[in-house]
């Protein structure tokens, strides 16, 4: 699923190309959900059956929140009411300062804002309403210094700045507009260092670039522009080491390599080029220990190994080359423990696992192989209290579980078993308070919910079940405030809101119910498919009766109803991906009794039926990646014995089975982006020899087969957004020598090649949205001058050109209709509209300019209706409201909504 999230507009593409999109803007706001369809309609007042093309889409209209709607372009009409409740404030973000915790919260009325909590109910306001009305300034990036508060918000008149905040309203004010005019500069990255907030914002004249800020205007200003001109250095991993600031950031001259600042513009300098010439190291995990910075970078001859750093280039160097030889060892989830540095890497014999380090050669040793053989246990989530680390690590047994470490083989134990049997419970959010621990972690009864440890298997216990049964309410980061443990939790009659917890079940409790309300027909996650299959759609949808489960309609009131409620009651079945295979529809669903598992339906109650239970029992086979091929489903599944790998269904439980275990035993090959191209499926795949490689398959195991080795060893080319033109697969790519770029193959290794070297040498032009207009391959790309611009190709070097150059274009959501590219485009004087293209210079150009002057439309594509494109976008006043457009001016205008 790709996400492309901007201020007051989220387009969610899922796998199957349906688009969901949610908009925030005028008088209430508005949110819709939507997904290109033939052959339906409404018929004004009275409800009549689909007769020609419709869309049918969610969307918050006359006060009945998020519920199905459906348009024929014309016009746009409510297809049922399945839900009458409100909403929850969907809190999020949490710093600390004294004993108020500010964080940002949806109050209904507001918008997303700045609020504060003194822990109690009266005590939790709102701090300002910045962006004054229904619209979301949506506060980010929180973070207090001396005080004072921190952080980014978004206002029609400046964009995303830099704010600040003393708790007040009357002191809650604009930093800085960095970016003049309403285009944001987007600061974000933030790190103090005596009571200076340093920071990564974006100029039109200096691009991507370091900044530092005491908290007025005159103070808040660029520390240098490293790759000098309007190309970006990107800083990143920005860490404090006794007062100097470390980060990586890029330059022509030494690609992206280790920098080190003390704040001023002279005193801002490269430390080493670690990999000589425009290489990248790609410095990254840095990591404090007394005094010395440790991180993980890569160069020609040891790999990506652990380094160190005194600031000075001879005191930069790699402390052990633990996977010997060239191949990476790629350390990670570095962590320091009262001076003994702990992390995760691999080699050859022991995959990932447990390492610790005081900094020396000698005194860099393995912990404990946690999963015995070459597969590894993956340590992360690393907290500690006093001496001991505590982590996250998985077995073949036991699967991801709560470990802990005296730093001996011996000490190295796991704490409890949460989630019996290989099943995971993934510990995650982890932290303490007065030396015990608390973490999230998930069981099939409670779902993912507090849990707390005192180190012992005795006491590692749930706090309490806030969400009653298997669904999980706690999701985001703990803060511990004074000995109060504050997070975010989603509750049966609340929606997701503020709660507190002192360890004990009775002690944890909502602070305050924002946002009243909590149930909605249509859900904001991004879950939801829709299909058609015939003249009928299907689509998920939630009510307080049945829940989450599978609906159909005909585009009437009468005909939209629910086909089964698979988890009887309340209870969700959360049906997925759903997808057409000649006529049967296929998706995936949760019960009780199966977990998560593969189903389909011909439309009615007694045929929507269990597949078959791959993962046997309560486990779920964790599904994805749906796609048909010569009318037989494929996907990804996921069982004890085999791990995630490609399997294939005709729709009886016989004939649902794996095709090939292409990462031997239970370790995962994730088949990922599978693809149809001449009958054949092409996909993504991971072995521990090969990495993330191509592979194709013929629906048989012997005919499952590496396609090609592109990057060799372990590390793998990760071939991503593959896109079948005209019986030739293209896709993106990863190599050491020229970076991700455009490849194509016909599926044979001599004919798998790279098309062009767009960003010539090792840099990325990460070439992306590949889009299949009438045999020829459109896509975006970045060949570091003219930044991010729309580029097409005919599958030779030569014939692989840039369309235009839209100053800052930054084009998305490209969408073939009727021989036309449309897609989103920015400059500087418009904002970002609607644009088109023929695939020449002179034929790309703006459809029209919807809302005049710099702010942009930001629009956003639903998808194609009778030739003509549907999507949304903000008119002249602010309100986000549903156009369609012929790819003319005159032709692109608002569908009039009740």
């Amino acid at each position: 699923m790709r996400i492309i999230q901007h201020k007051t507009i989220q387009t969610i593409t899922l796998a199957l190309g349906l688009t969901l999109f949610t908009a925030c803007g005028g008088g209430g706001g508005s949110t819709a959900t939507g997904s290109t369809a033939t052959g339906g309609g409404t018929g004004g007042g009275t409800p009549t059956p689909i007769v020609k093309e419709s869309i049918i889409f969610s969307f918050n209209g006359e006060g009945k929140g998020i519920e199905p709607w459906i348009t024929d372009g014309e016009s746009a009409s409510l297809l049922g009411d399945l839900n009458t409740q409100g909403s929850s404030s969907g809190t999020g973000r949490l710093a600390i300062i004294g004993g108020v915790t500010f964080f940002t919260a949806d109050d209904g009325v507001h918008g997303r804002e700045l609020w504060k909590s003194d822990g109690t109910e009266a005590g939790t306001v709102m701090v300002k309403d910045i962006y004054t009305g229904s619209y979301s300034s949506r506060p980010e990036n929180i973070i207090s210094v001396n005080g004072t508060v921190y952080f980014t918000a978004t206002t029609s008149a400046q964009g995303e700045e830099l704010w600040k905040s003393d708790g007040t309203s009357v002191g809650t004010v604009l930093v800085k507009d960095i970016r003049v005019g309403n285009r944001s500069s987007g600061p974000y990255g933030f790190v103090t260092i005596n009571g200076t907030v340093y920071f990564i914002a974006t100029t039109s004249a200096e691009g991507r670039e370091l900044w530092k800020s005491d908290g007025t205007a005159a103070t808040t200003k660029l520390l240098k522009d490293i790759k000098v001109g309007s190309g970006s250095s990107s800083p990143s991993n920005l860490t404090n080491v006794n007062g100097t600031l470390y980060f990586s950031a890029e330059n022509s001259t030494e690609g992206r390599e280790l920098w080190k600042s003390d704040g001023t513009e002279a005193g801002t300098n490269l430390v080493e080029d670690i990999y000589v010439g425009t290489e990248n190291s790609d410095p990254r995990d840095f990591v404090n220990l007394n005094g010395t910075l440790y991180f993980s970078a890569k160069n020609a001859t040891e790999g990506r190994e652990f380094w160190r750093s005194d600031g000075t280039e001879v005191g930069t160097y790699y402390v052990a080359d633990i996977y010997a030889g060239a191949e990476s060892s790629s350390p990670s989830s570095l962590y320091n423990v009262n001076g003994t540095l702990y992390f995760s890497a691999s080699n050859s014999v022991r995959g990932r696992e447990l390492w610790k380090s005081d900094g020396t050669i000698v005194g860099t040793t393995f912990v404990k192989d946690i999963r015995t053989g070459s597969l590894g246990s993956s340590p992360h989530n690393f907290h500690h209290i006093n001496d001991t680390l505590y982590f996250a690590a998985q077995t073949s047994t036991k699967g991801y579980e709560l470990w802990k470490s005296n730093g001996t083989a011996v000490g190295t134990v796991r704490v409890k078993d949460i989630n019996l049997g290989a099943e995971d419970s993934r510990p995650q959010n982890i932290t303490h308070i007065n030396n015990t621990l608390y973490f999230t972690a998930t069981t099939p009864s409670e779902g993912r919910e507090l849990w707390k440890s005192d180190g012992t298997e005795a006491g590692t216990v749930l706090v309490k079940d806030i969400q009653i049964g298997e669904r999980s309410s706690v999701t985001n980061t703990l803060i511990n405030l004074l000995g109060t443990l504050y997070f975010y939790a989603d509750s049966e009659t609340e929606g997701k809101e503020l709660w507190k917890s002192d360890g004990t079940e009775a002690g944890t409790v909502i602070v305050k119910d924002i946002n009243t309300g909590t149930q909605r027909s249509i859900d904001r996650s991004g879950t939801e498919s829709f299909v058609k299959i015939g003249d009928i759609y299907y689509f998920t949808a939630n009510t307080l009766i049945e829940g989450k489960e599978l609906w159909k309609s005909d585009g009437t009131e009468v005909g939209t109803v629910l086909v089964k409620d698979i988890q009887v009651g309340k209870e969700h079945s959360t049906p997925i991906d759903l997808i057409d295979v000649n006529g049967t529809l296929y998706f995936s669903a949760i019960t009780t009794t199966e977990g998560r598992e593969l189903w389909k339906s011909d439309g009615t109650s007694v045929g929507t039926v269990l597949v078959k239970d791959i993962f046997l029992g309560t486990d779920s086979s964790d599904l994805s990646y749906f796609s048909n091929l010569k009318g037989t489903l494929y996907f990804l599944a996921n069982t004890s014995n085999t791990g995630h790998e490609l399997w294939k269904s005709d729709g009886t439980e016989t004939g649902t089975k794996l095709v090939k275990d292409i990462n031997l035993g239970t370790a995962s090959s994730y088949p990922s982006v599978l693809t149809n191209v001449n009958d054949t499926l092409y996909f993504s795949a991971s072995t521990t020899t090969e990495g993330s490689e191509l592979w194709k398959s013929d629906g048989t195991s012997a005919g499952t087969v590496l396609v090609k080795d592109i990057t060799l060893g372990i590390n793998g080319s990760s071939p991503q957004y593959l896109q079948n033109v005209n019986g030739t697969l293209f896709f993106s790519a990863a190599t050491n020598t020229e970076g991700r770029e455009l490849w194509r193959s016909d599926g044979t290794a001599t004919g798998t090649v790279l098309v062009k070297d767009i960003k010539p040498g090792s840099g990325f032009s990460s070439p992306n949205e590949l889009t299949n207009v009438n045999g020829t391959l459109y896509f975006v790309a970045d060949n570091g001058t003219e930044g991010e611009q729309v580029w097409k190709s005919d599958g030779t070097e030569s014939g692989t050109v840039m369309v235009k150059v839209v100053s800052s274009s930054q084009p998305r959501s490209l969408i073939h209709i009727n021989g036309m590219l449309y897609f989103s485009a920015e400059t500087p004087t418009e904002g970002r509209e609607l644009w088109k293209s023929d695939g020449t210079e002179a034929g790309t150009v703006m459809v029209k300019d919807i809302r005049t002057g710099t702010l942009g439309s930001d629009p956003f594509f639903m998808g194609e209706v009778n030739n003509e494109l549907l999507f949304t976008a903000i008119d002249e006043d602010g309100f986000s409201k549903l156009w369609k457009s012929d790819g003319t001016e005159d032709g692109t205008v608002v569908i009039e909504t009740p």
